[in-house]
C-alpha cells in the first residue's frame, strides 16, 4: 500500500489500462453476439429451407398417390371391359371413375416440382375422362362403338406408362427446386 501511495500517477495508469481492457471486452462481447446472431439466422434459414423441401416431397407424394389411385382405376376398368359389358355394371364403374376424375382434377398440379410430372398427372386425368366417356356410352347405348374400342386400345397401356414415369420421378425426387418447370420448357 505504501508503494501505491508513493506513486501518484499509478491510479491514472490503472484507469487507462482498465479502460483499454474494458474497450476490448466490449468489442469482444459485441463480436461474439454478432457471430451468435449469424449462426441463429443461418440455422433459421436452413430450417425453413428444409421444411419447404420436405413439404415439396410430401406434396408430390400425395399427388402421386391420388394419380396412382385414378390410374389403377382406369387400368382395372380397361382390363374388365368385356366382363363389365356382360354384367351390365358400366354405370357403377362410370360413377366411381367420375369421382376419381373429379378428385384428380382438383390437384394443384402447377405447384408440382416438374413440368413432366404435371404432364403425367394431366394425362392420367385425360385417360380417366376417356374411360368415363366409354362407360357413359356403354351405359346409355348398351353397346361399344368403334370409337370407344379405339379409346380402350389406347387406354390399355398408356395409363401404366404415365404412372411408371410419375412414380419413378417421385421415388428419385429429393425435394430440390432445380427440376424443370413448365415455363422452362
Amino acid at each position: 500500500m505504501n508503494w501505491m501511495d508513493g506513486h501518484s500517477g499509478l491510479a491514472s495508469w490503472a484507469q487507462a489500462i482498465g479502460s483499454v481492457v474494458a474497450l476490448f471486452v466490449a468489442i469482444g462481447v459485441a463480436w461474439w453476439q454478432g457471430r451468435q446472431s449469424q449462426k441463429l439466422f443461418r440455422y433459421q434459414v436452413n430450417h425453413a429451407a428444409e421444411e419447404a423441401r420436405l413439404q415439396r416431397i410430401a406434396s408430390l407424394r400425395a399427388t402421386v398417390e391420388v394419380a396412382e389411385i385414378v390410374a389403377r382405376r382406369v387400368i382395372e376398368v380397361a382390363r374388365k371391359m368385356p366382363d363389365i359389358m356382360i354384367e351390365g355394371s358400366a354405370p357403377l364403374h362410370r360413377e366411381a371413375l367420375e369421382a376419381a376424375a373429379l378428385w384428380i382434377a382438383r390437384l394443384p398440379i402447377y405447384e408440382l416440382p416438374g413440368a413432366l410430372v404435371a404432364r403425367d398427372v394431366q394425362n392420367i386425368a385425360l385417360y380417366a375422362n376417356r374411360m368415363h366417356k366409354v362407360l357413359d356410352q356403354i351405359s346409355t347405348q348398351g353397346y361399344q362403338s368403334d370409337e370407344s374400342r379405339k379409346s380402350l386400345w389406347v387406354l390399355n397401356g398408356a395409363p401404366e406408362k404415365a404412372l411408371l414415369s410419375l412414380t419413378s420421378f417421385a421415388d428419385e425426387y429429393s425435394g430440390g427446386v432445380e427440376v424443370i418447370r413448365a415455363p422452362d420448357l
